[in-house]
């Protein structure tokens, strides 16, 4: 499994995964396709500026919070054979880190994405983030399954959402781990 940095020239690939239905579900809660031109201006502002300036804080421009992207990152997860099999977000905010994942259904079952949260993990610890926190409804236990599986505890009820595929309230939990370097 690779993890890498999502370059601007891979939209199509991202593209693609987060179509999926199966994707889509989880994410949205439903199963209409996301609008392209929005998921691209949401790609975009997730990419690091080309120029290399420097930040106010002196930051390099790659590694700053930019506007519009509330401190996101985009990488691409992908398996031996170097096959685009989903997508970890990297959302920083002060020393916590969310690292919220997708992956195309046929590479679920695999490890990928188990693989993928601990570089993740991994990565973060490095950057000097402390904790990590993901927010998971209540009736994915695949992603339940998982997280947990690298360490993750339920923490409280964050908030309910409405997923329109089902007509149905489902409420949405924090779960949490603390990050050793």
């Amino acid at each position: 499994m690779y993890l890498e940095k999502a370059k601007p020239e891979e939209f199509e690939d991202y593209y693609r995964i987060k179509c999926e239905p199966f994707v889509n579900y989880w994410s949205r809660g439903d199963e209409e396709i996301p609008p392209r031109e929005n998921l691209y201006r949401f790609y975009m502002d997730c990419m690091p500026p080309a120029d290399g300036m420097q930040s106010a804080g002196g930051m390099q421009s790659a590694d700053r919070v930019l506007p519009g992207n509330q401190g996101r990152e985009i990488y691409l997860i992908q398996t031996e054979e170097r096959e685009i099999a989903g997508y970890l977000y990297f959302d920083h905010d002060g020393d916590t880190v969310d690292l919220p994942i997708a992956l195309g259904e046929r590479f679920t079952g695999k490890g990928l994405a188990k693989q993928a949260i601990l570089a993740g993990l991994a990565l973060a610890g490095k950057r000097g983030y402390r904790r990590s926190r993901v927010e998971i409804r209540e009736d994915n236990a695949a992603s339940i399954r998982m997280y947990t599986s690298c360490g993750y505890r339920r923490g409280e009820k964050t908030r309910d959402m409405y997923v329109a595929a089902t007509g149905q309230i489902v409420a949405l939990y924090a779960y949490e781990r603390e990050i050793w370097n």
